[in-house]
Formats: C-alpha cells, sequence, structure tokens
C-alpha cells in the first residue's frame, strides 16, 4: 500500500474545516483514506472534534507560530495545502481582515514554495462582485466589500506566486444535503431565523437575483475531488447560478418549513431596493434596520455579480463526483436541523 499524501488543512476548526474534514472521515470510497490522503489539521483556536491529526498553526504568524525546528519538519511532511483559515465575518473594517486573510495567504504561500505543495485556497463566490467586468459598481459601504477585497487580494497574491493552485469560490453555504448538520450557524440560517419570526415588512432584492446556497458537504466533496485526482490547476465557482432559486421560492421554501412545525408565514412582498424611498430602511427598529440591510447588500453583491452568480456546478459533478442536490431540499433541510437544534 502506498503512503497516504498528507495534506495540512488550515483553518480546521472553522465551518469549511470541519466539514471537510466530517466528509473525509464517511465510510466508503469517497473517505480520506480510499482517495489516499491524510488530514492534518491545522488548529489555532477552537475544538476540531472530527481531526484526529492536528497541529498548531496560526496562519497569521511567522512560521504559523511554530519553532524553526517544528516549522522544518511539517514542511518536509506536507504534500498538499487546502486553506480555508479565513475571517468571514462581514461589515468590519478593511484592516480586521488583513492579518488572517491576506497576509495569512502569504503565510501559506511562504510554506507551500518550501514544502513544494499545492494550495487548494477557499475564497468565495462574492469576488464577482468585484470584477472588472462587472456590470454595476459594488457599493463602497456595502457590509460585505471589505471581506471581498480581502479574498480578492488573496487570489491575487497566489496567481502572483506561480503556485500550482486551484481556487473553491462557494457561495452561502447551509448544512449538510442529506443530515443539514453544521458546526455553526452561518448567515443563511441566521437570516432566516429572524424571516420566519415574520418581522420583515418586505424583502429588499433586486429584479432577478438568485438566493443561491451550497450544502457545505459539496464544496468538501469538490475539495477533496481535486485531491484525489491531482489537479493543481482552476477555478471552481462552487454555486447553483441559473438553477438557483428565486427570492419568492426561497420563502416559500422557509414557509414550507414552518408549516411542517404548525407555524404559519406569510411571505413579505419582494422589493426593488432601488425603488425604495430613502431612509425607509433606516428608519425601522435597529434589529429589522440591522437584518433588512444585509438583505439588501447582499442583494446588491449578487446584483453586481450579473444577477446570477457564475457557476463551475455542471463541472464539479462530471469532474468530481459531487451529487446533483436539489437547493430547495438542501435548504429545507438546513432549516429543519436547526430547528431541532434550538428544541
Amino acid at each position: 500500500m502506498s503512503t497516504p499524501r498528507t495534506v495540512l488543512l488550515t483553518g480546521a476548526s472553522g465551518v469549511v474545516g470541519r466539514s471537510l474534514l466530517r466528509t473525509a472521515a464517511a465510510p466508503g470510497t469517497g473517505s480520506a483514506a480510499a482517495r489516499g490522503l491524510r488530514l492534518l489539521a491545522g488548529v489555532h483556536r477552537g475544538p476540531v472534534p472530527e481531526a484526529t491529526d492536528t497541529v498548531d498553526c496560526d496562519v497569521s504568524a511567522e512560521r504559523f507560530g511554530l519553532d524553526e525546528d517544528s516549522y522544518a519538519t511539517l514542511v518536509r511532511e506536507v504534500d498538499l495545502v487546502v486553506h480555508s483559515a479565513g475571517l468571514t465575518e462581514w461589515g468590519l473594517p478593511a484592516e480586521r481582515y488583513e492579518p488572517v486573510n491576506v497576509t495569512g495567504t502569504r503565510q501559506v504561500i511562504e510554506f507551500a514554495e518550501r514544502a513544494g505543495a499545492p494550495v487548494h485556497f477557499i475564497s468565495t463566490a462574492f469576488v464577482a462582485a468585484l470584477s472588472d467586468d462587472a456590470p454595476v459598481p459594488l457599493g463602497e459601504g456595502n457590509v460585505c466589500r471589505n471581506y471581498i477585497a480581502s479574498k480578492r487580494s488573496a487570489e491575487q497574491l497566489l496567481r502572483d506566486s506561480g503556485l500550482p493552485h486551484t481556487v473553491f469560490r462557494p457561495t452561502n453555504l447551509v448544512g449538510e444535503s442529506g443530515t443539514g448538520w453544521t458546526s455553526q450557524a452561518q448567515i443563511v440560517q441566521l437570516m432566516s431565523d429572524w424571516l420566519a419570526r415574520g418581522r420583515a415588512p418586505f424583502v429588499p432584492a433586486h429584479p432577478g437575483v438568485r438566493m443561491d446556497f451550497v450544502a457545505q458537504d459539496l464544496l468538501s466533496l469538490a475539495v477533496l475531488g481535486a485531491l484525489r485526482e491531482g489537479d493543481a490547476e482552476g477555478e471552481y465557482w462552487v454555486t447553483y447560478g441559473a438553477e438557483a432559486m428565486d427570492v419568492p421560492a426561497c420563502l416559500r421554501t422557509l414557509a414550507k418549513h414552518l408549516a411542517g412545525r404548525g407555524r404559519t408565514l406569510a411571505p413579505p412582498p419582494v422589493v426593488n431596493p432601488d425603488e425604495l424611498e430613502p431612509g425607509v430602511i433606516e428608519a425601522l427598529p435597529p434589529m429589522a434596520r440591522s437584518f433588512m440591510s444585509v438583505l439588501r447588500d447582499v442583494s446588491e453583491v449578487t446584483r453586481c455579480s450579473g444577477g446570477v452568480l457564475p457557476t463551475s456546478m455542471p463541472e464539479l459533478r462530471t469532474r468530481y463526483g459531487v451529487p446533483h442536490v436539489d437547493d430547495t431540499a438542501a435548504y429545507l433541510t438546513a432549516l429543519d436541523y436547526a430547528a431541532g437544534q434550538s428544541t
């Protein structure tokens, strides 16, 4: 039996990292062992119950915060890097993203160059909103802008490095497609929980935009597929694109979930934010103002991406065997899982 290739997974305690470890540990031909891979979980903070092998790894620090001997040992040991460490919270000042999302990527590049290891980078599909050919410019005050810009800078660092690498650009993630499991609530769940209370007077969404959510295990399977195949070049949009549900379909799915739990939701009207009177959202109570502003800004991101996010899903299904999962079904499963966790 050949020796498994060792994969350093940065950000192993995060949502993507834990999903990758969980997916890789699943029995069958899709398991990490069957793929000839050994996943080494790089951990800086937080528990990682799914990990069997761990290493201290602070990507924002020189040598990942390790002493020279430990770092040199890690360099010799690692064959591949999956870089999923990142600050993903929206709405922070640009300088808050620099240490992990930008400097952290520089540290990963330096390590990978020494190790002779290709890098598989987890970015975001929202970078489409800042592309040079975006149909409309993204507003300077958009809640996602600084986060997106940091991921775009990280992608550029990888391109400039000349390292063999792939880039995976997922849209907003929901729980596993079959179970709804997630290691922690994400923005989709938080927004859905608020909408389920019936507090939204309307939903601000630009005409034609899609509510593009992807089950986190589909991303994990795509990344593991690239590792299995030894691919070290490619950019993949882990999105549904034109297959994604529109806003009314999303609201109907949320209402269906609530009906299954004996609750009723009358879906609020969908309103074009560009047609709102100035100050309408700002005049709402604080919590409603916060949630409605996020909905408006995410809609703006999608509009600046062409209204429908780019997608590589058909290629991922063919190339890496990513299953065809209905997005409304995955969203409903994620809602049901979250509701079960809260009872």
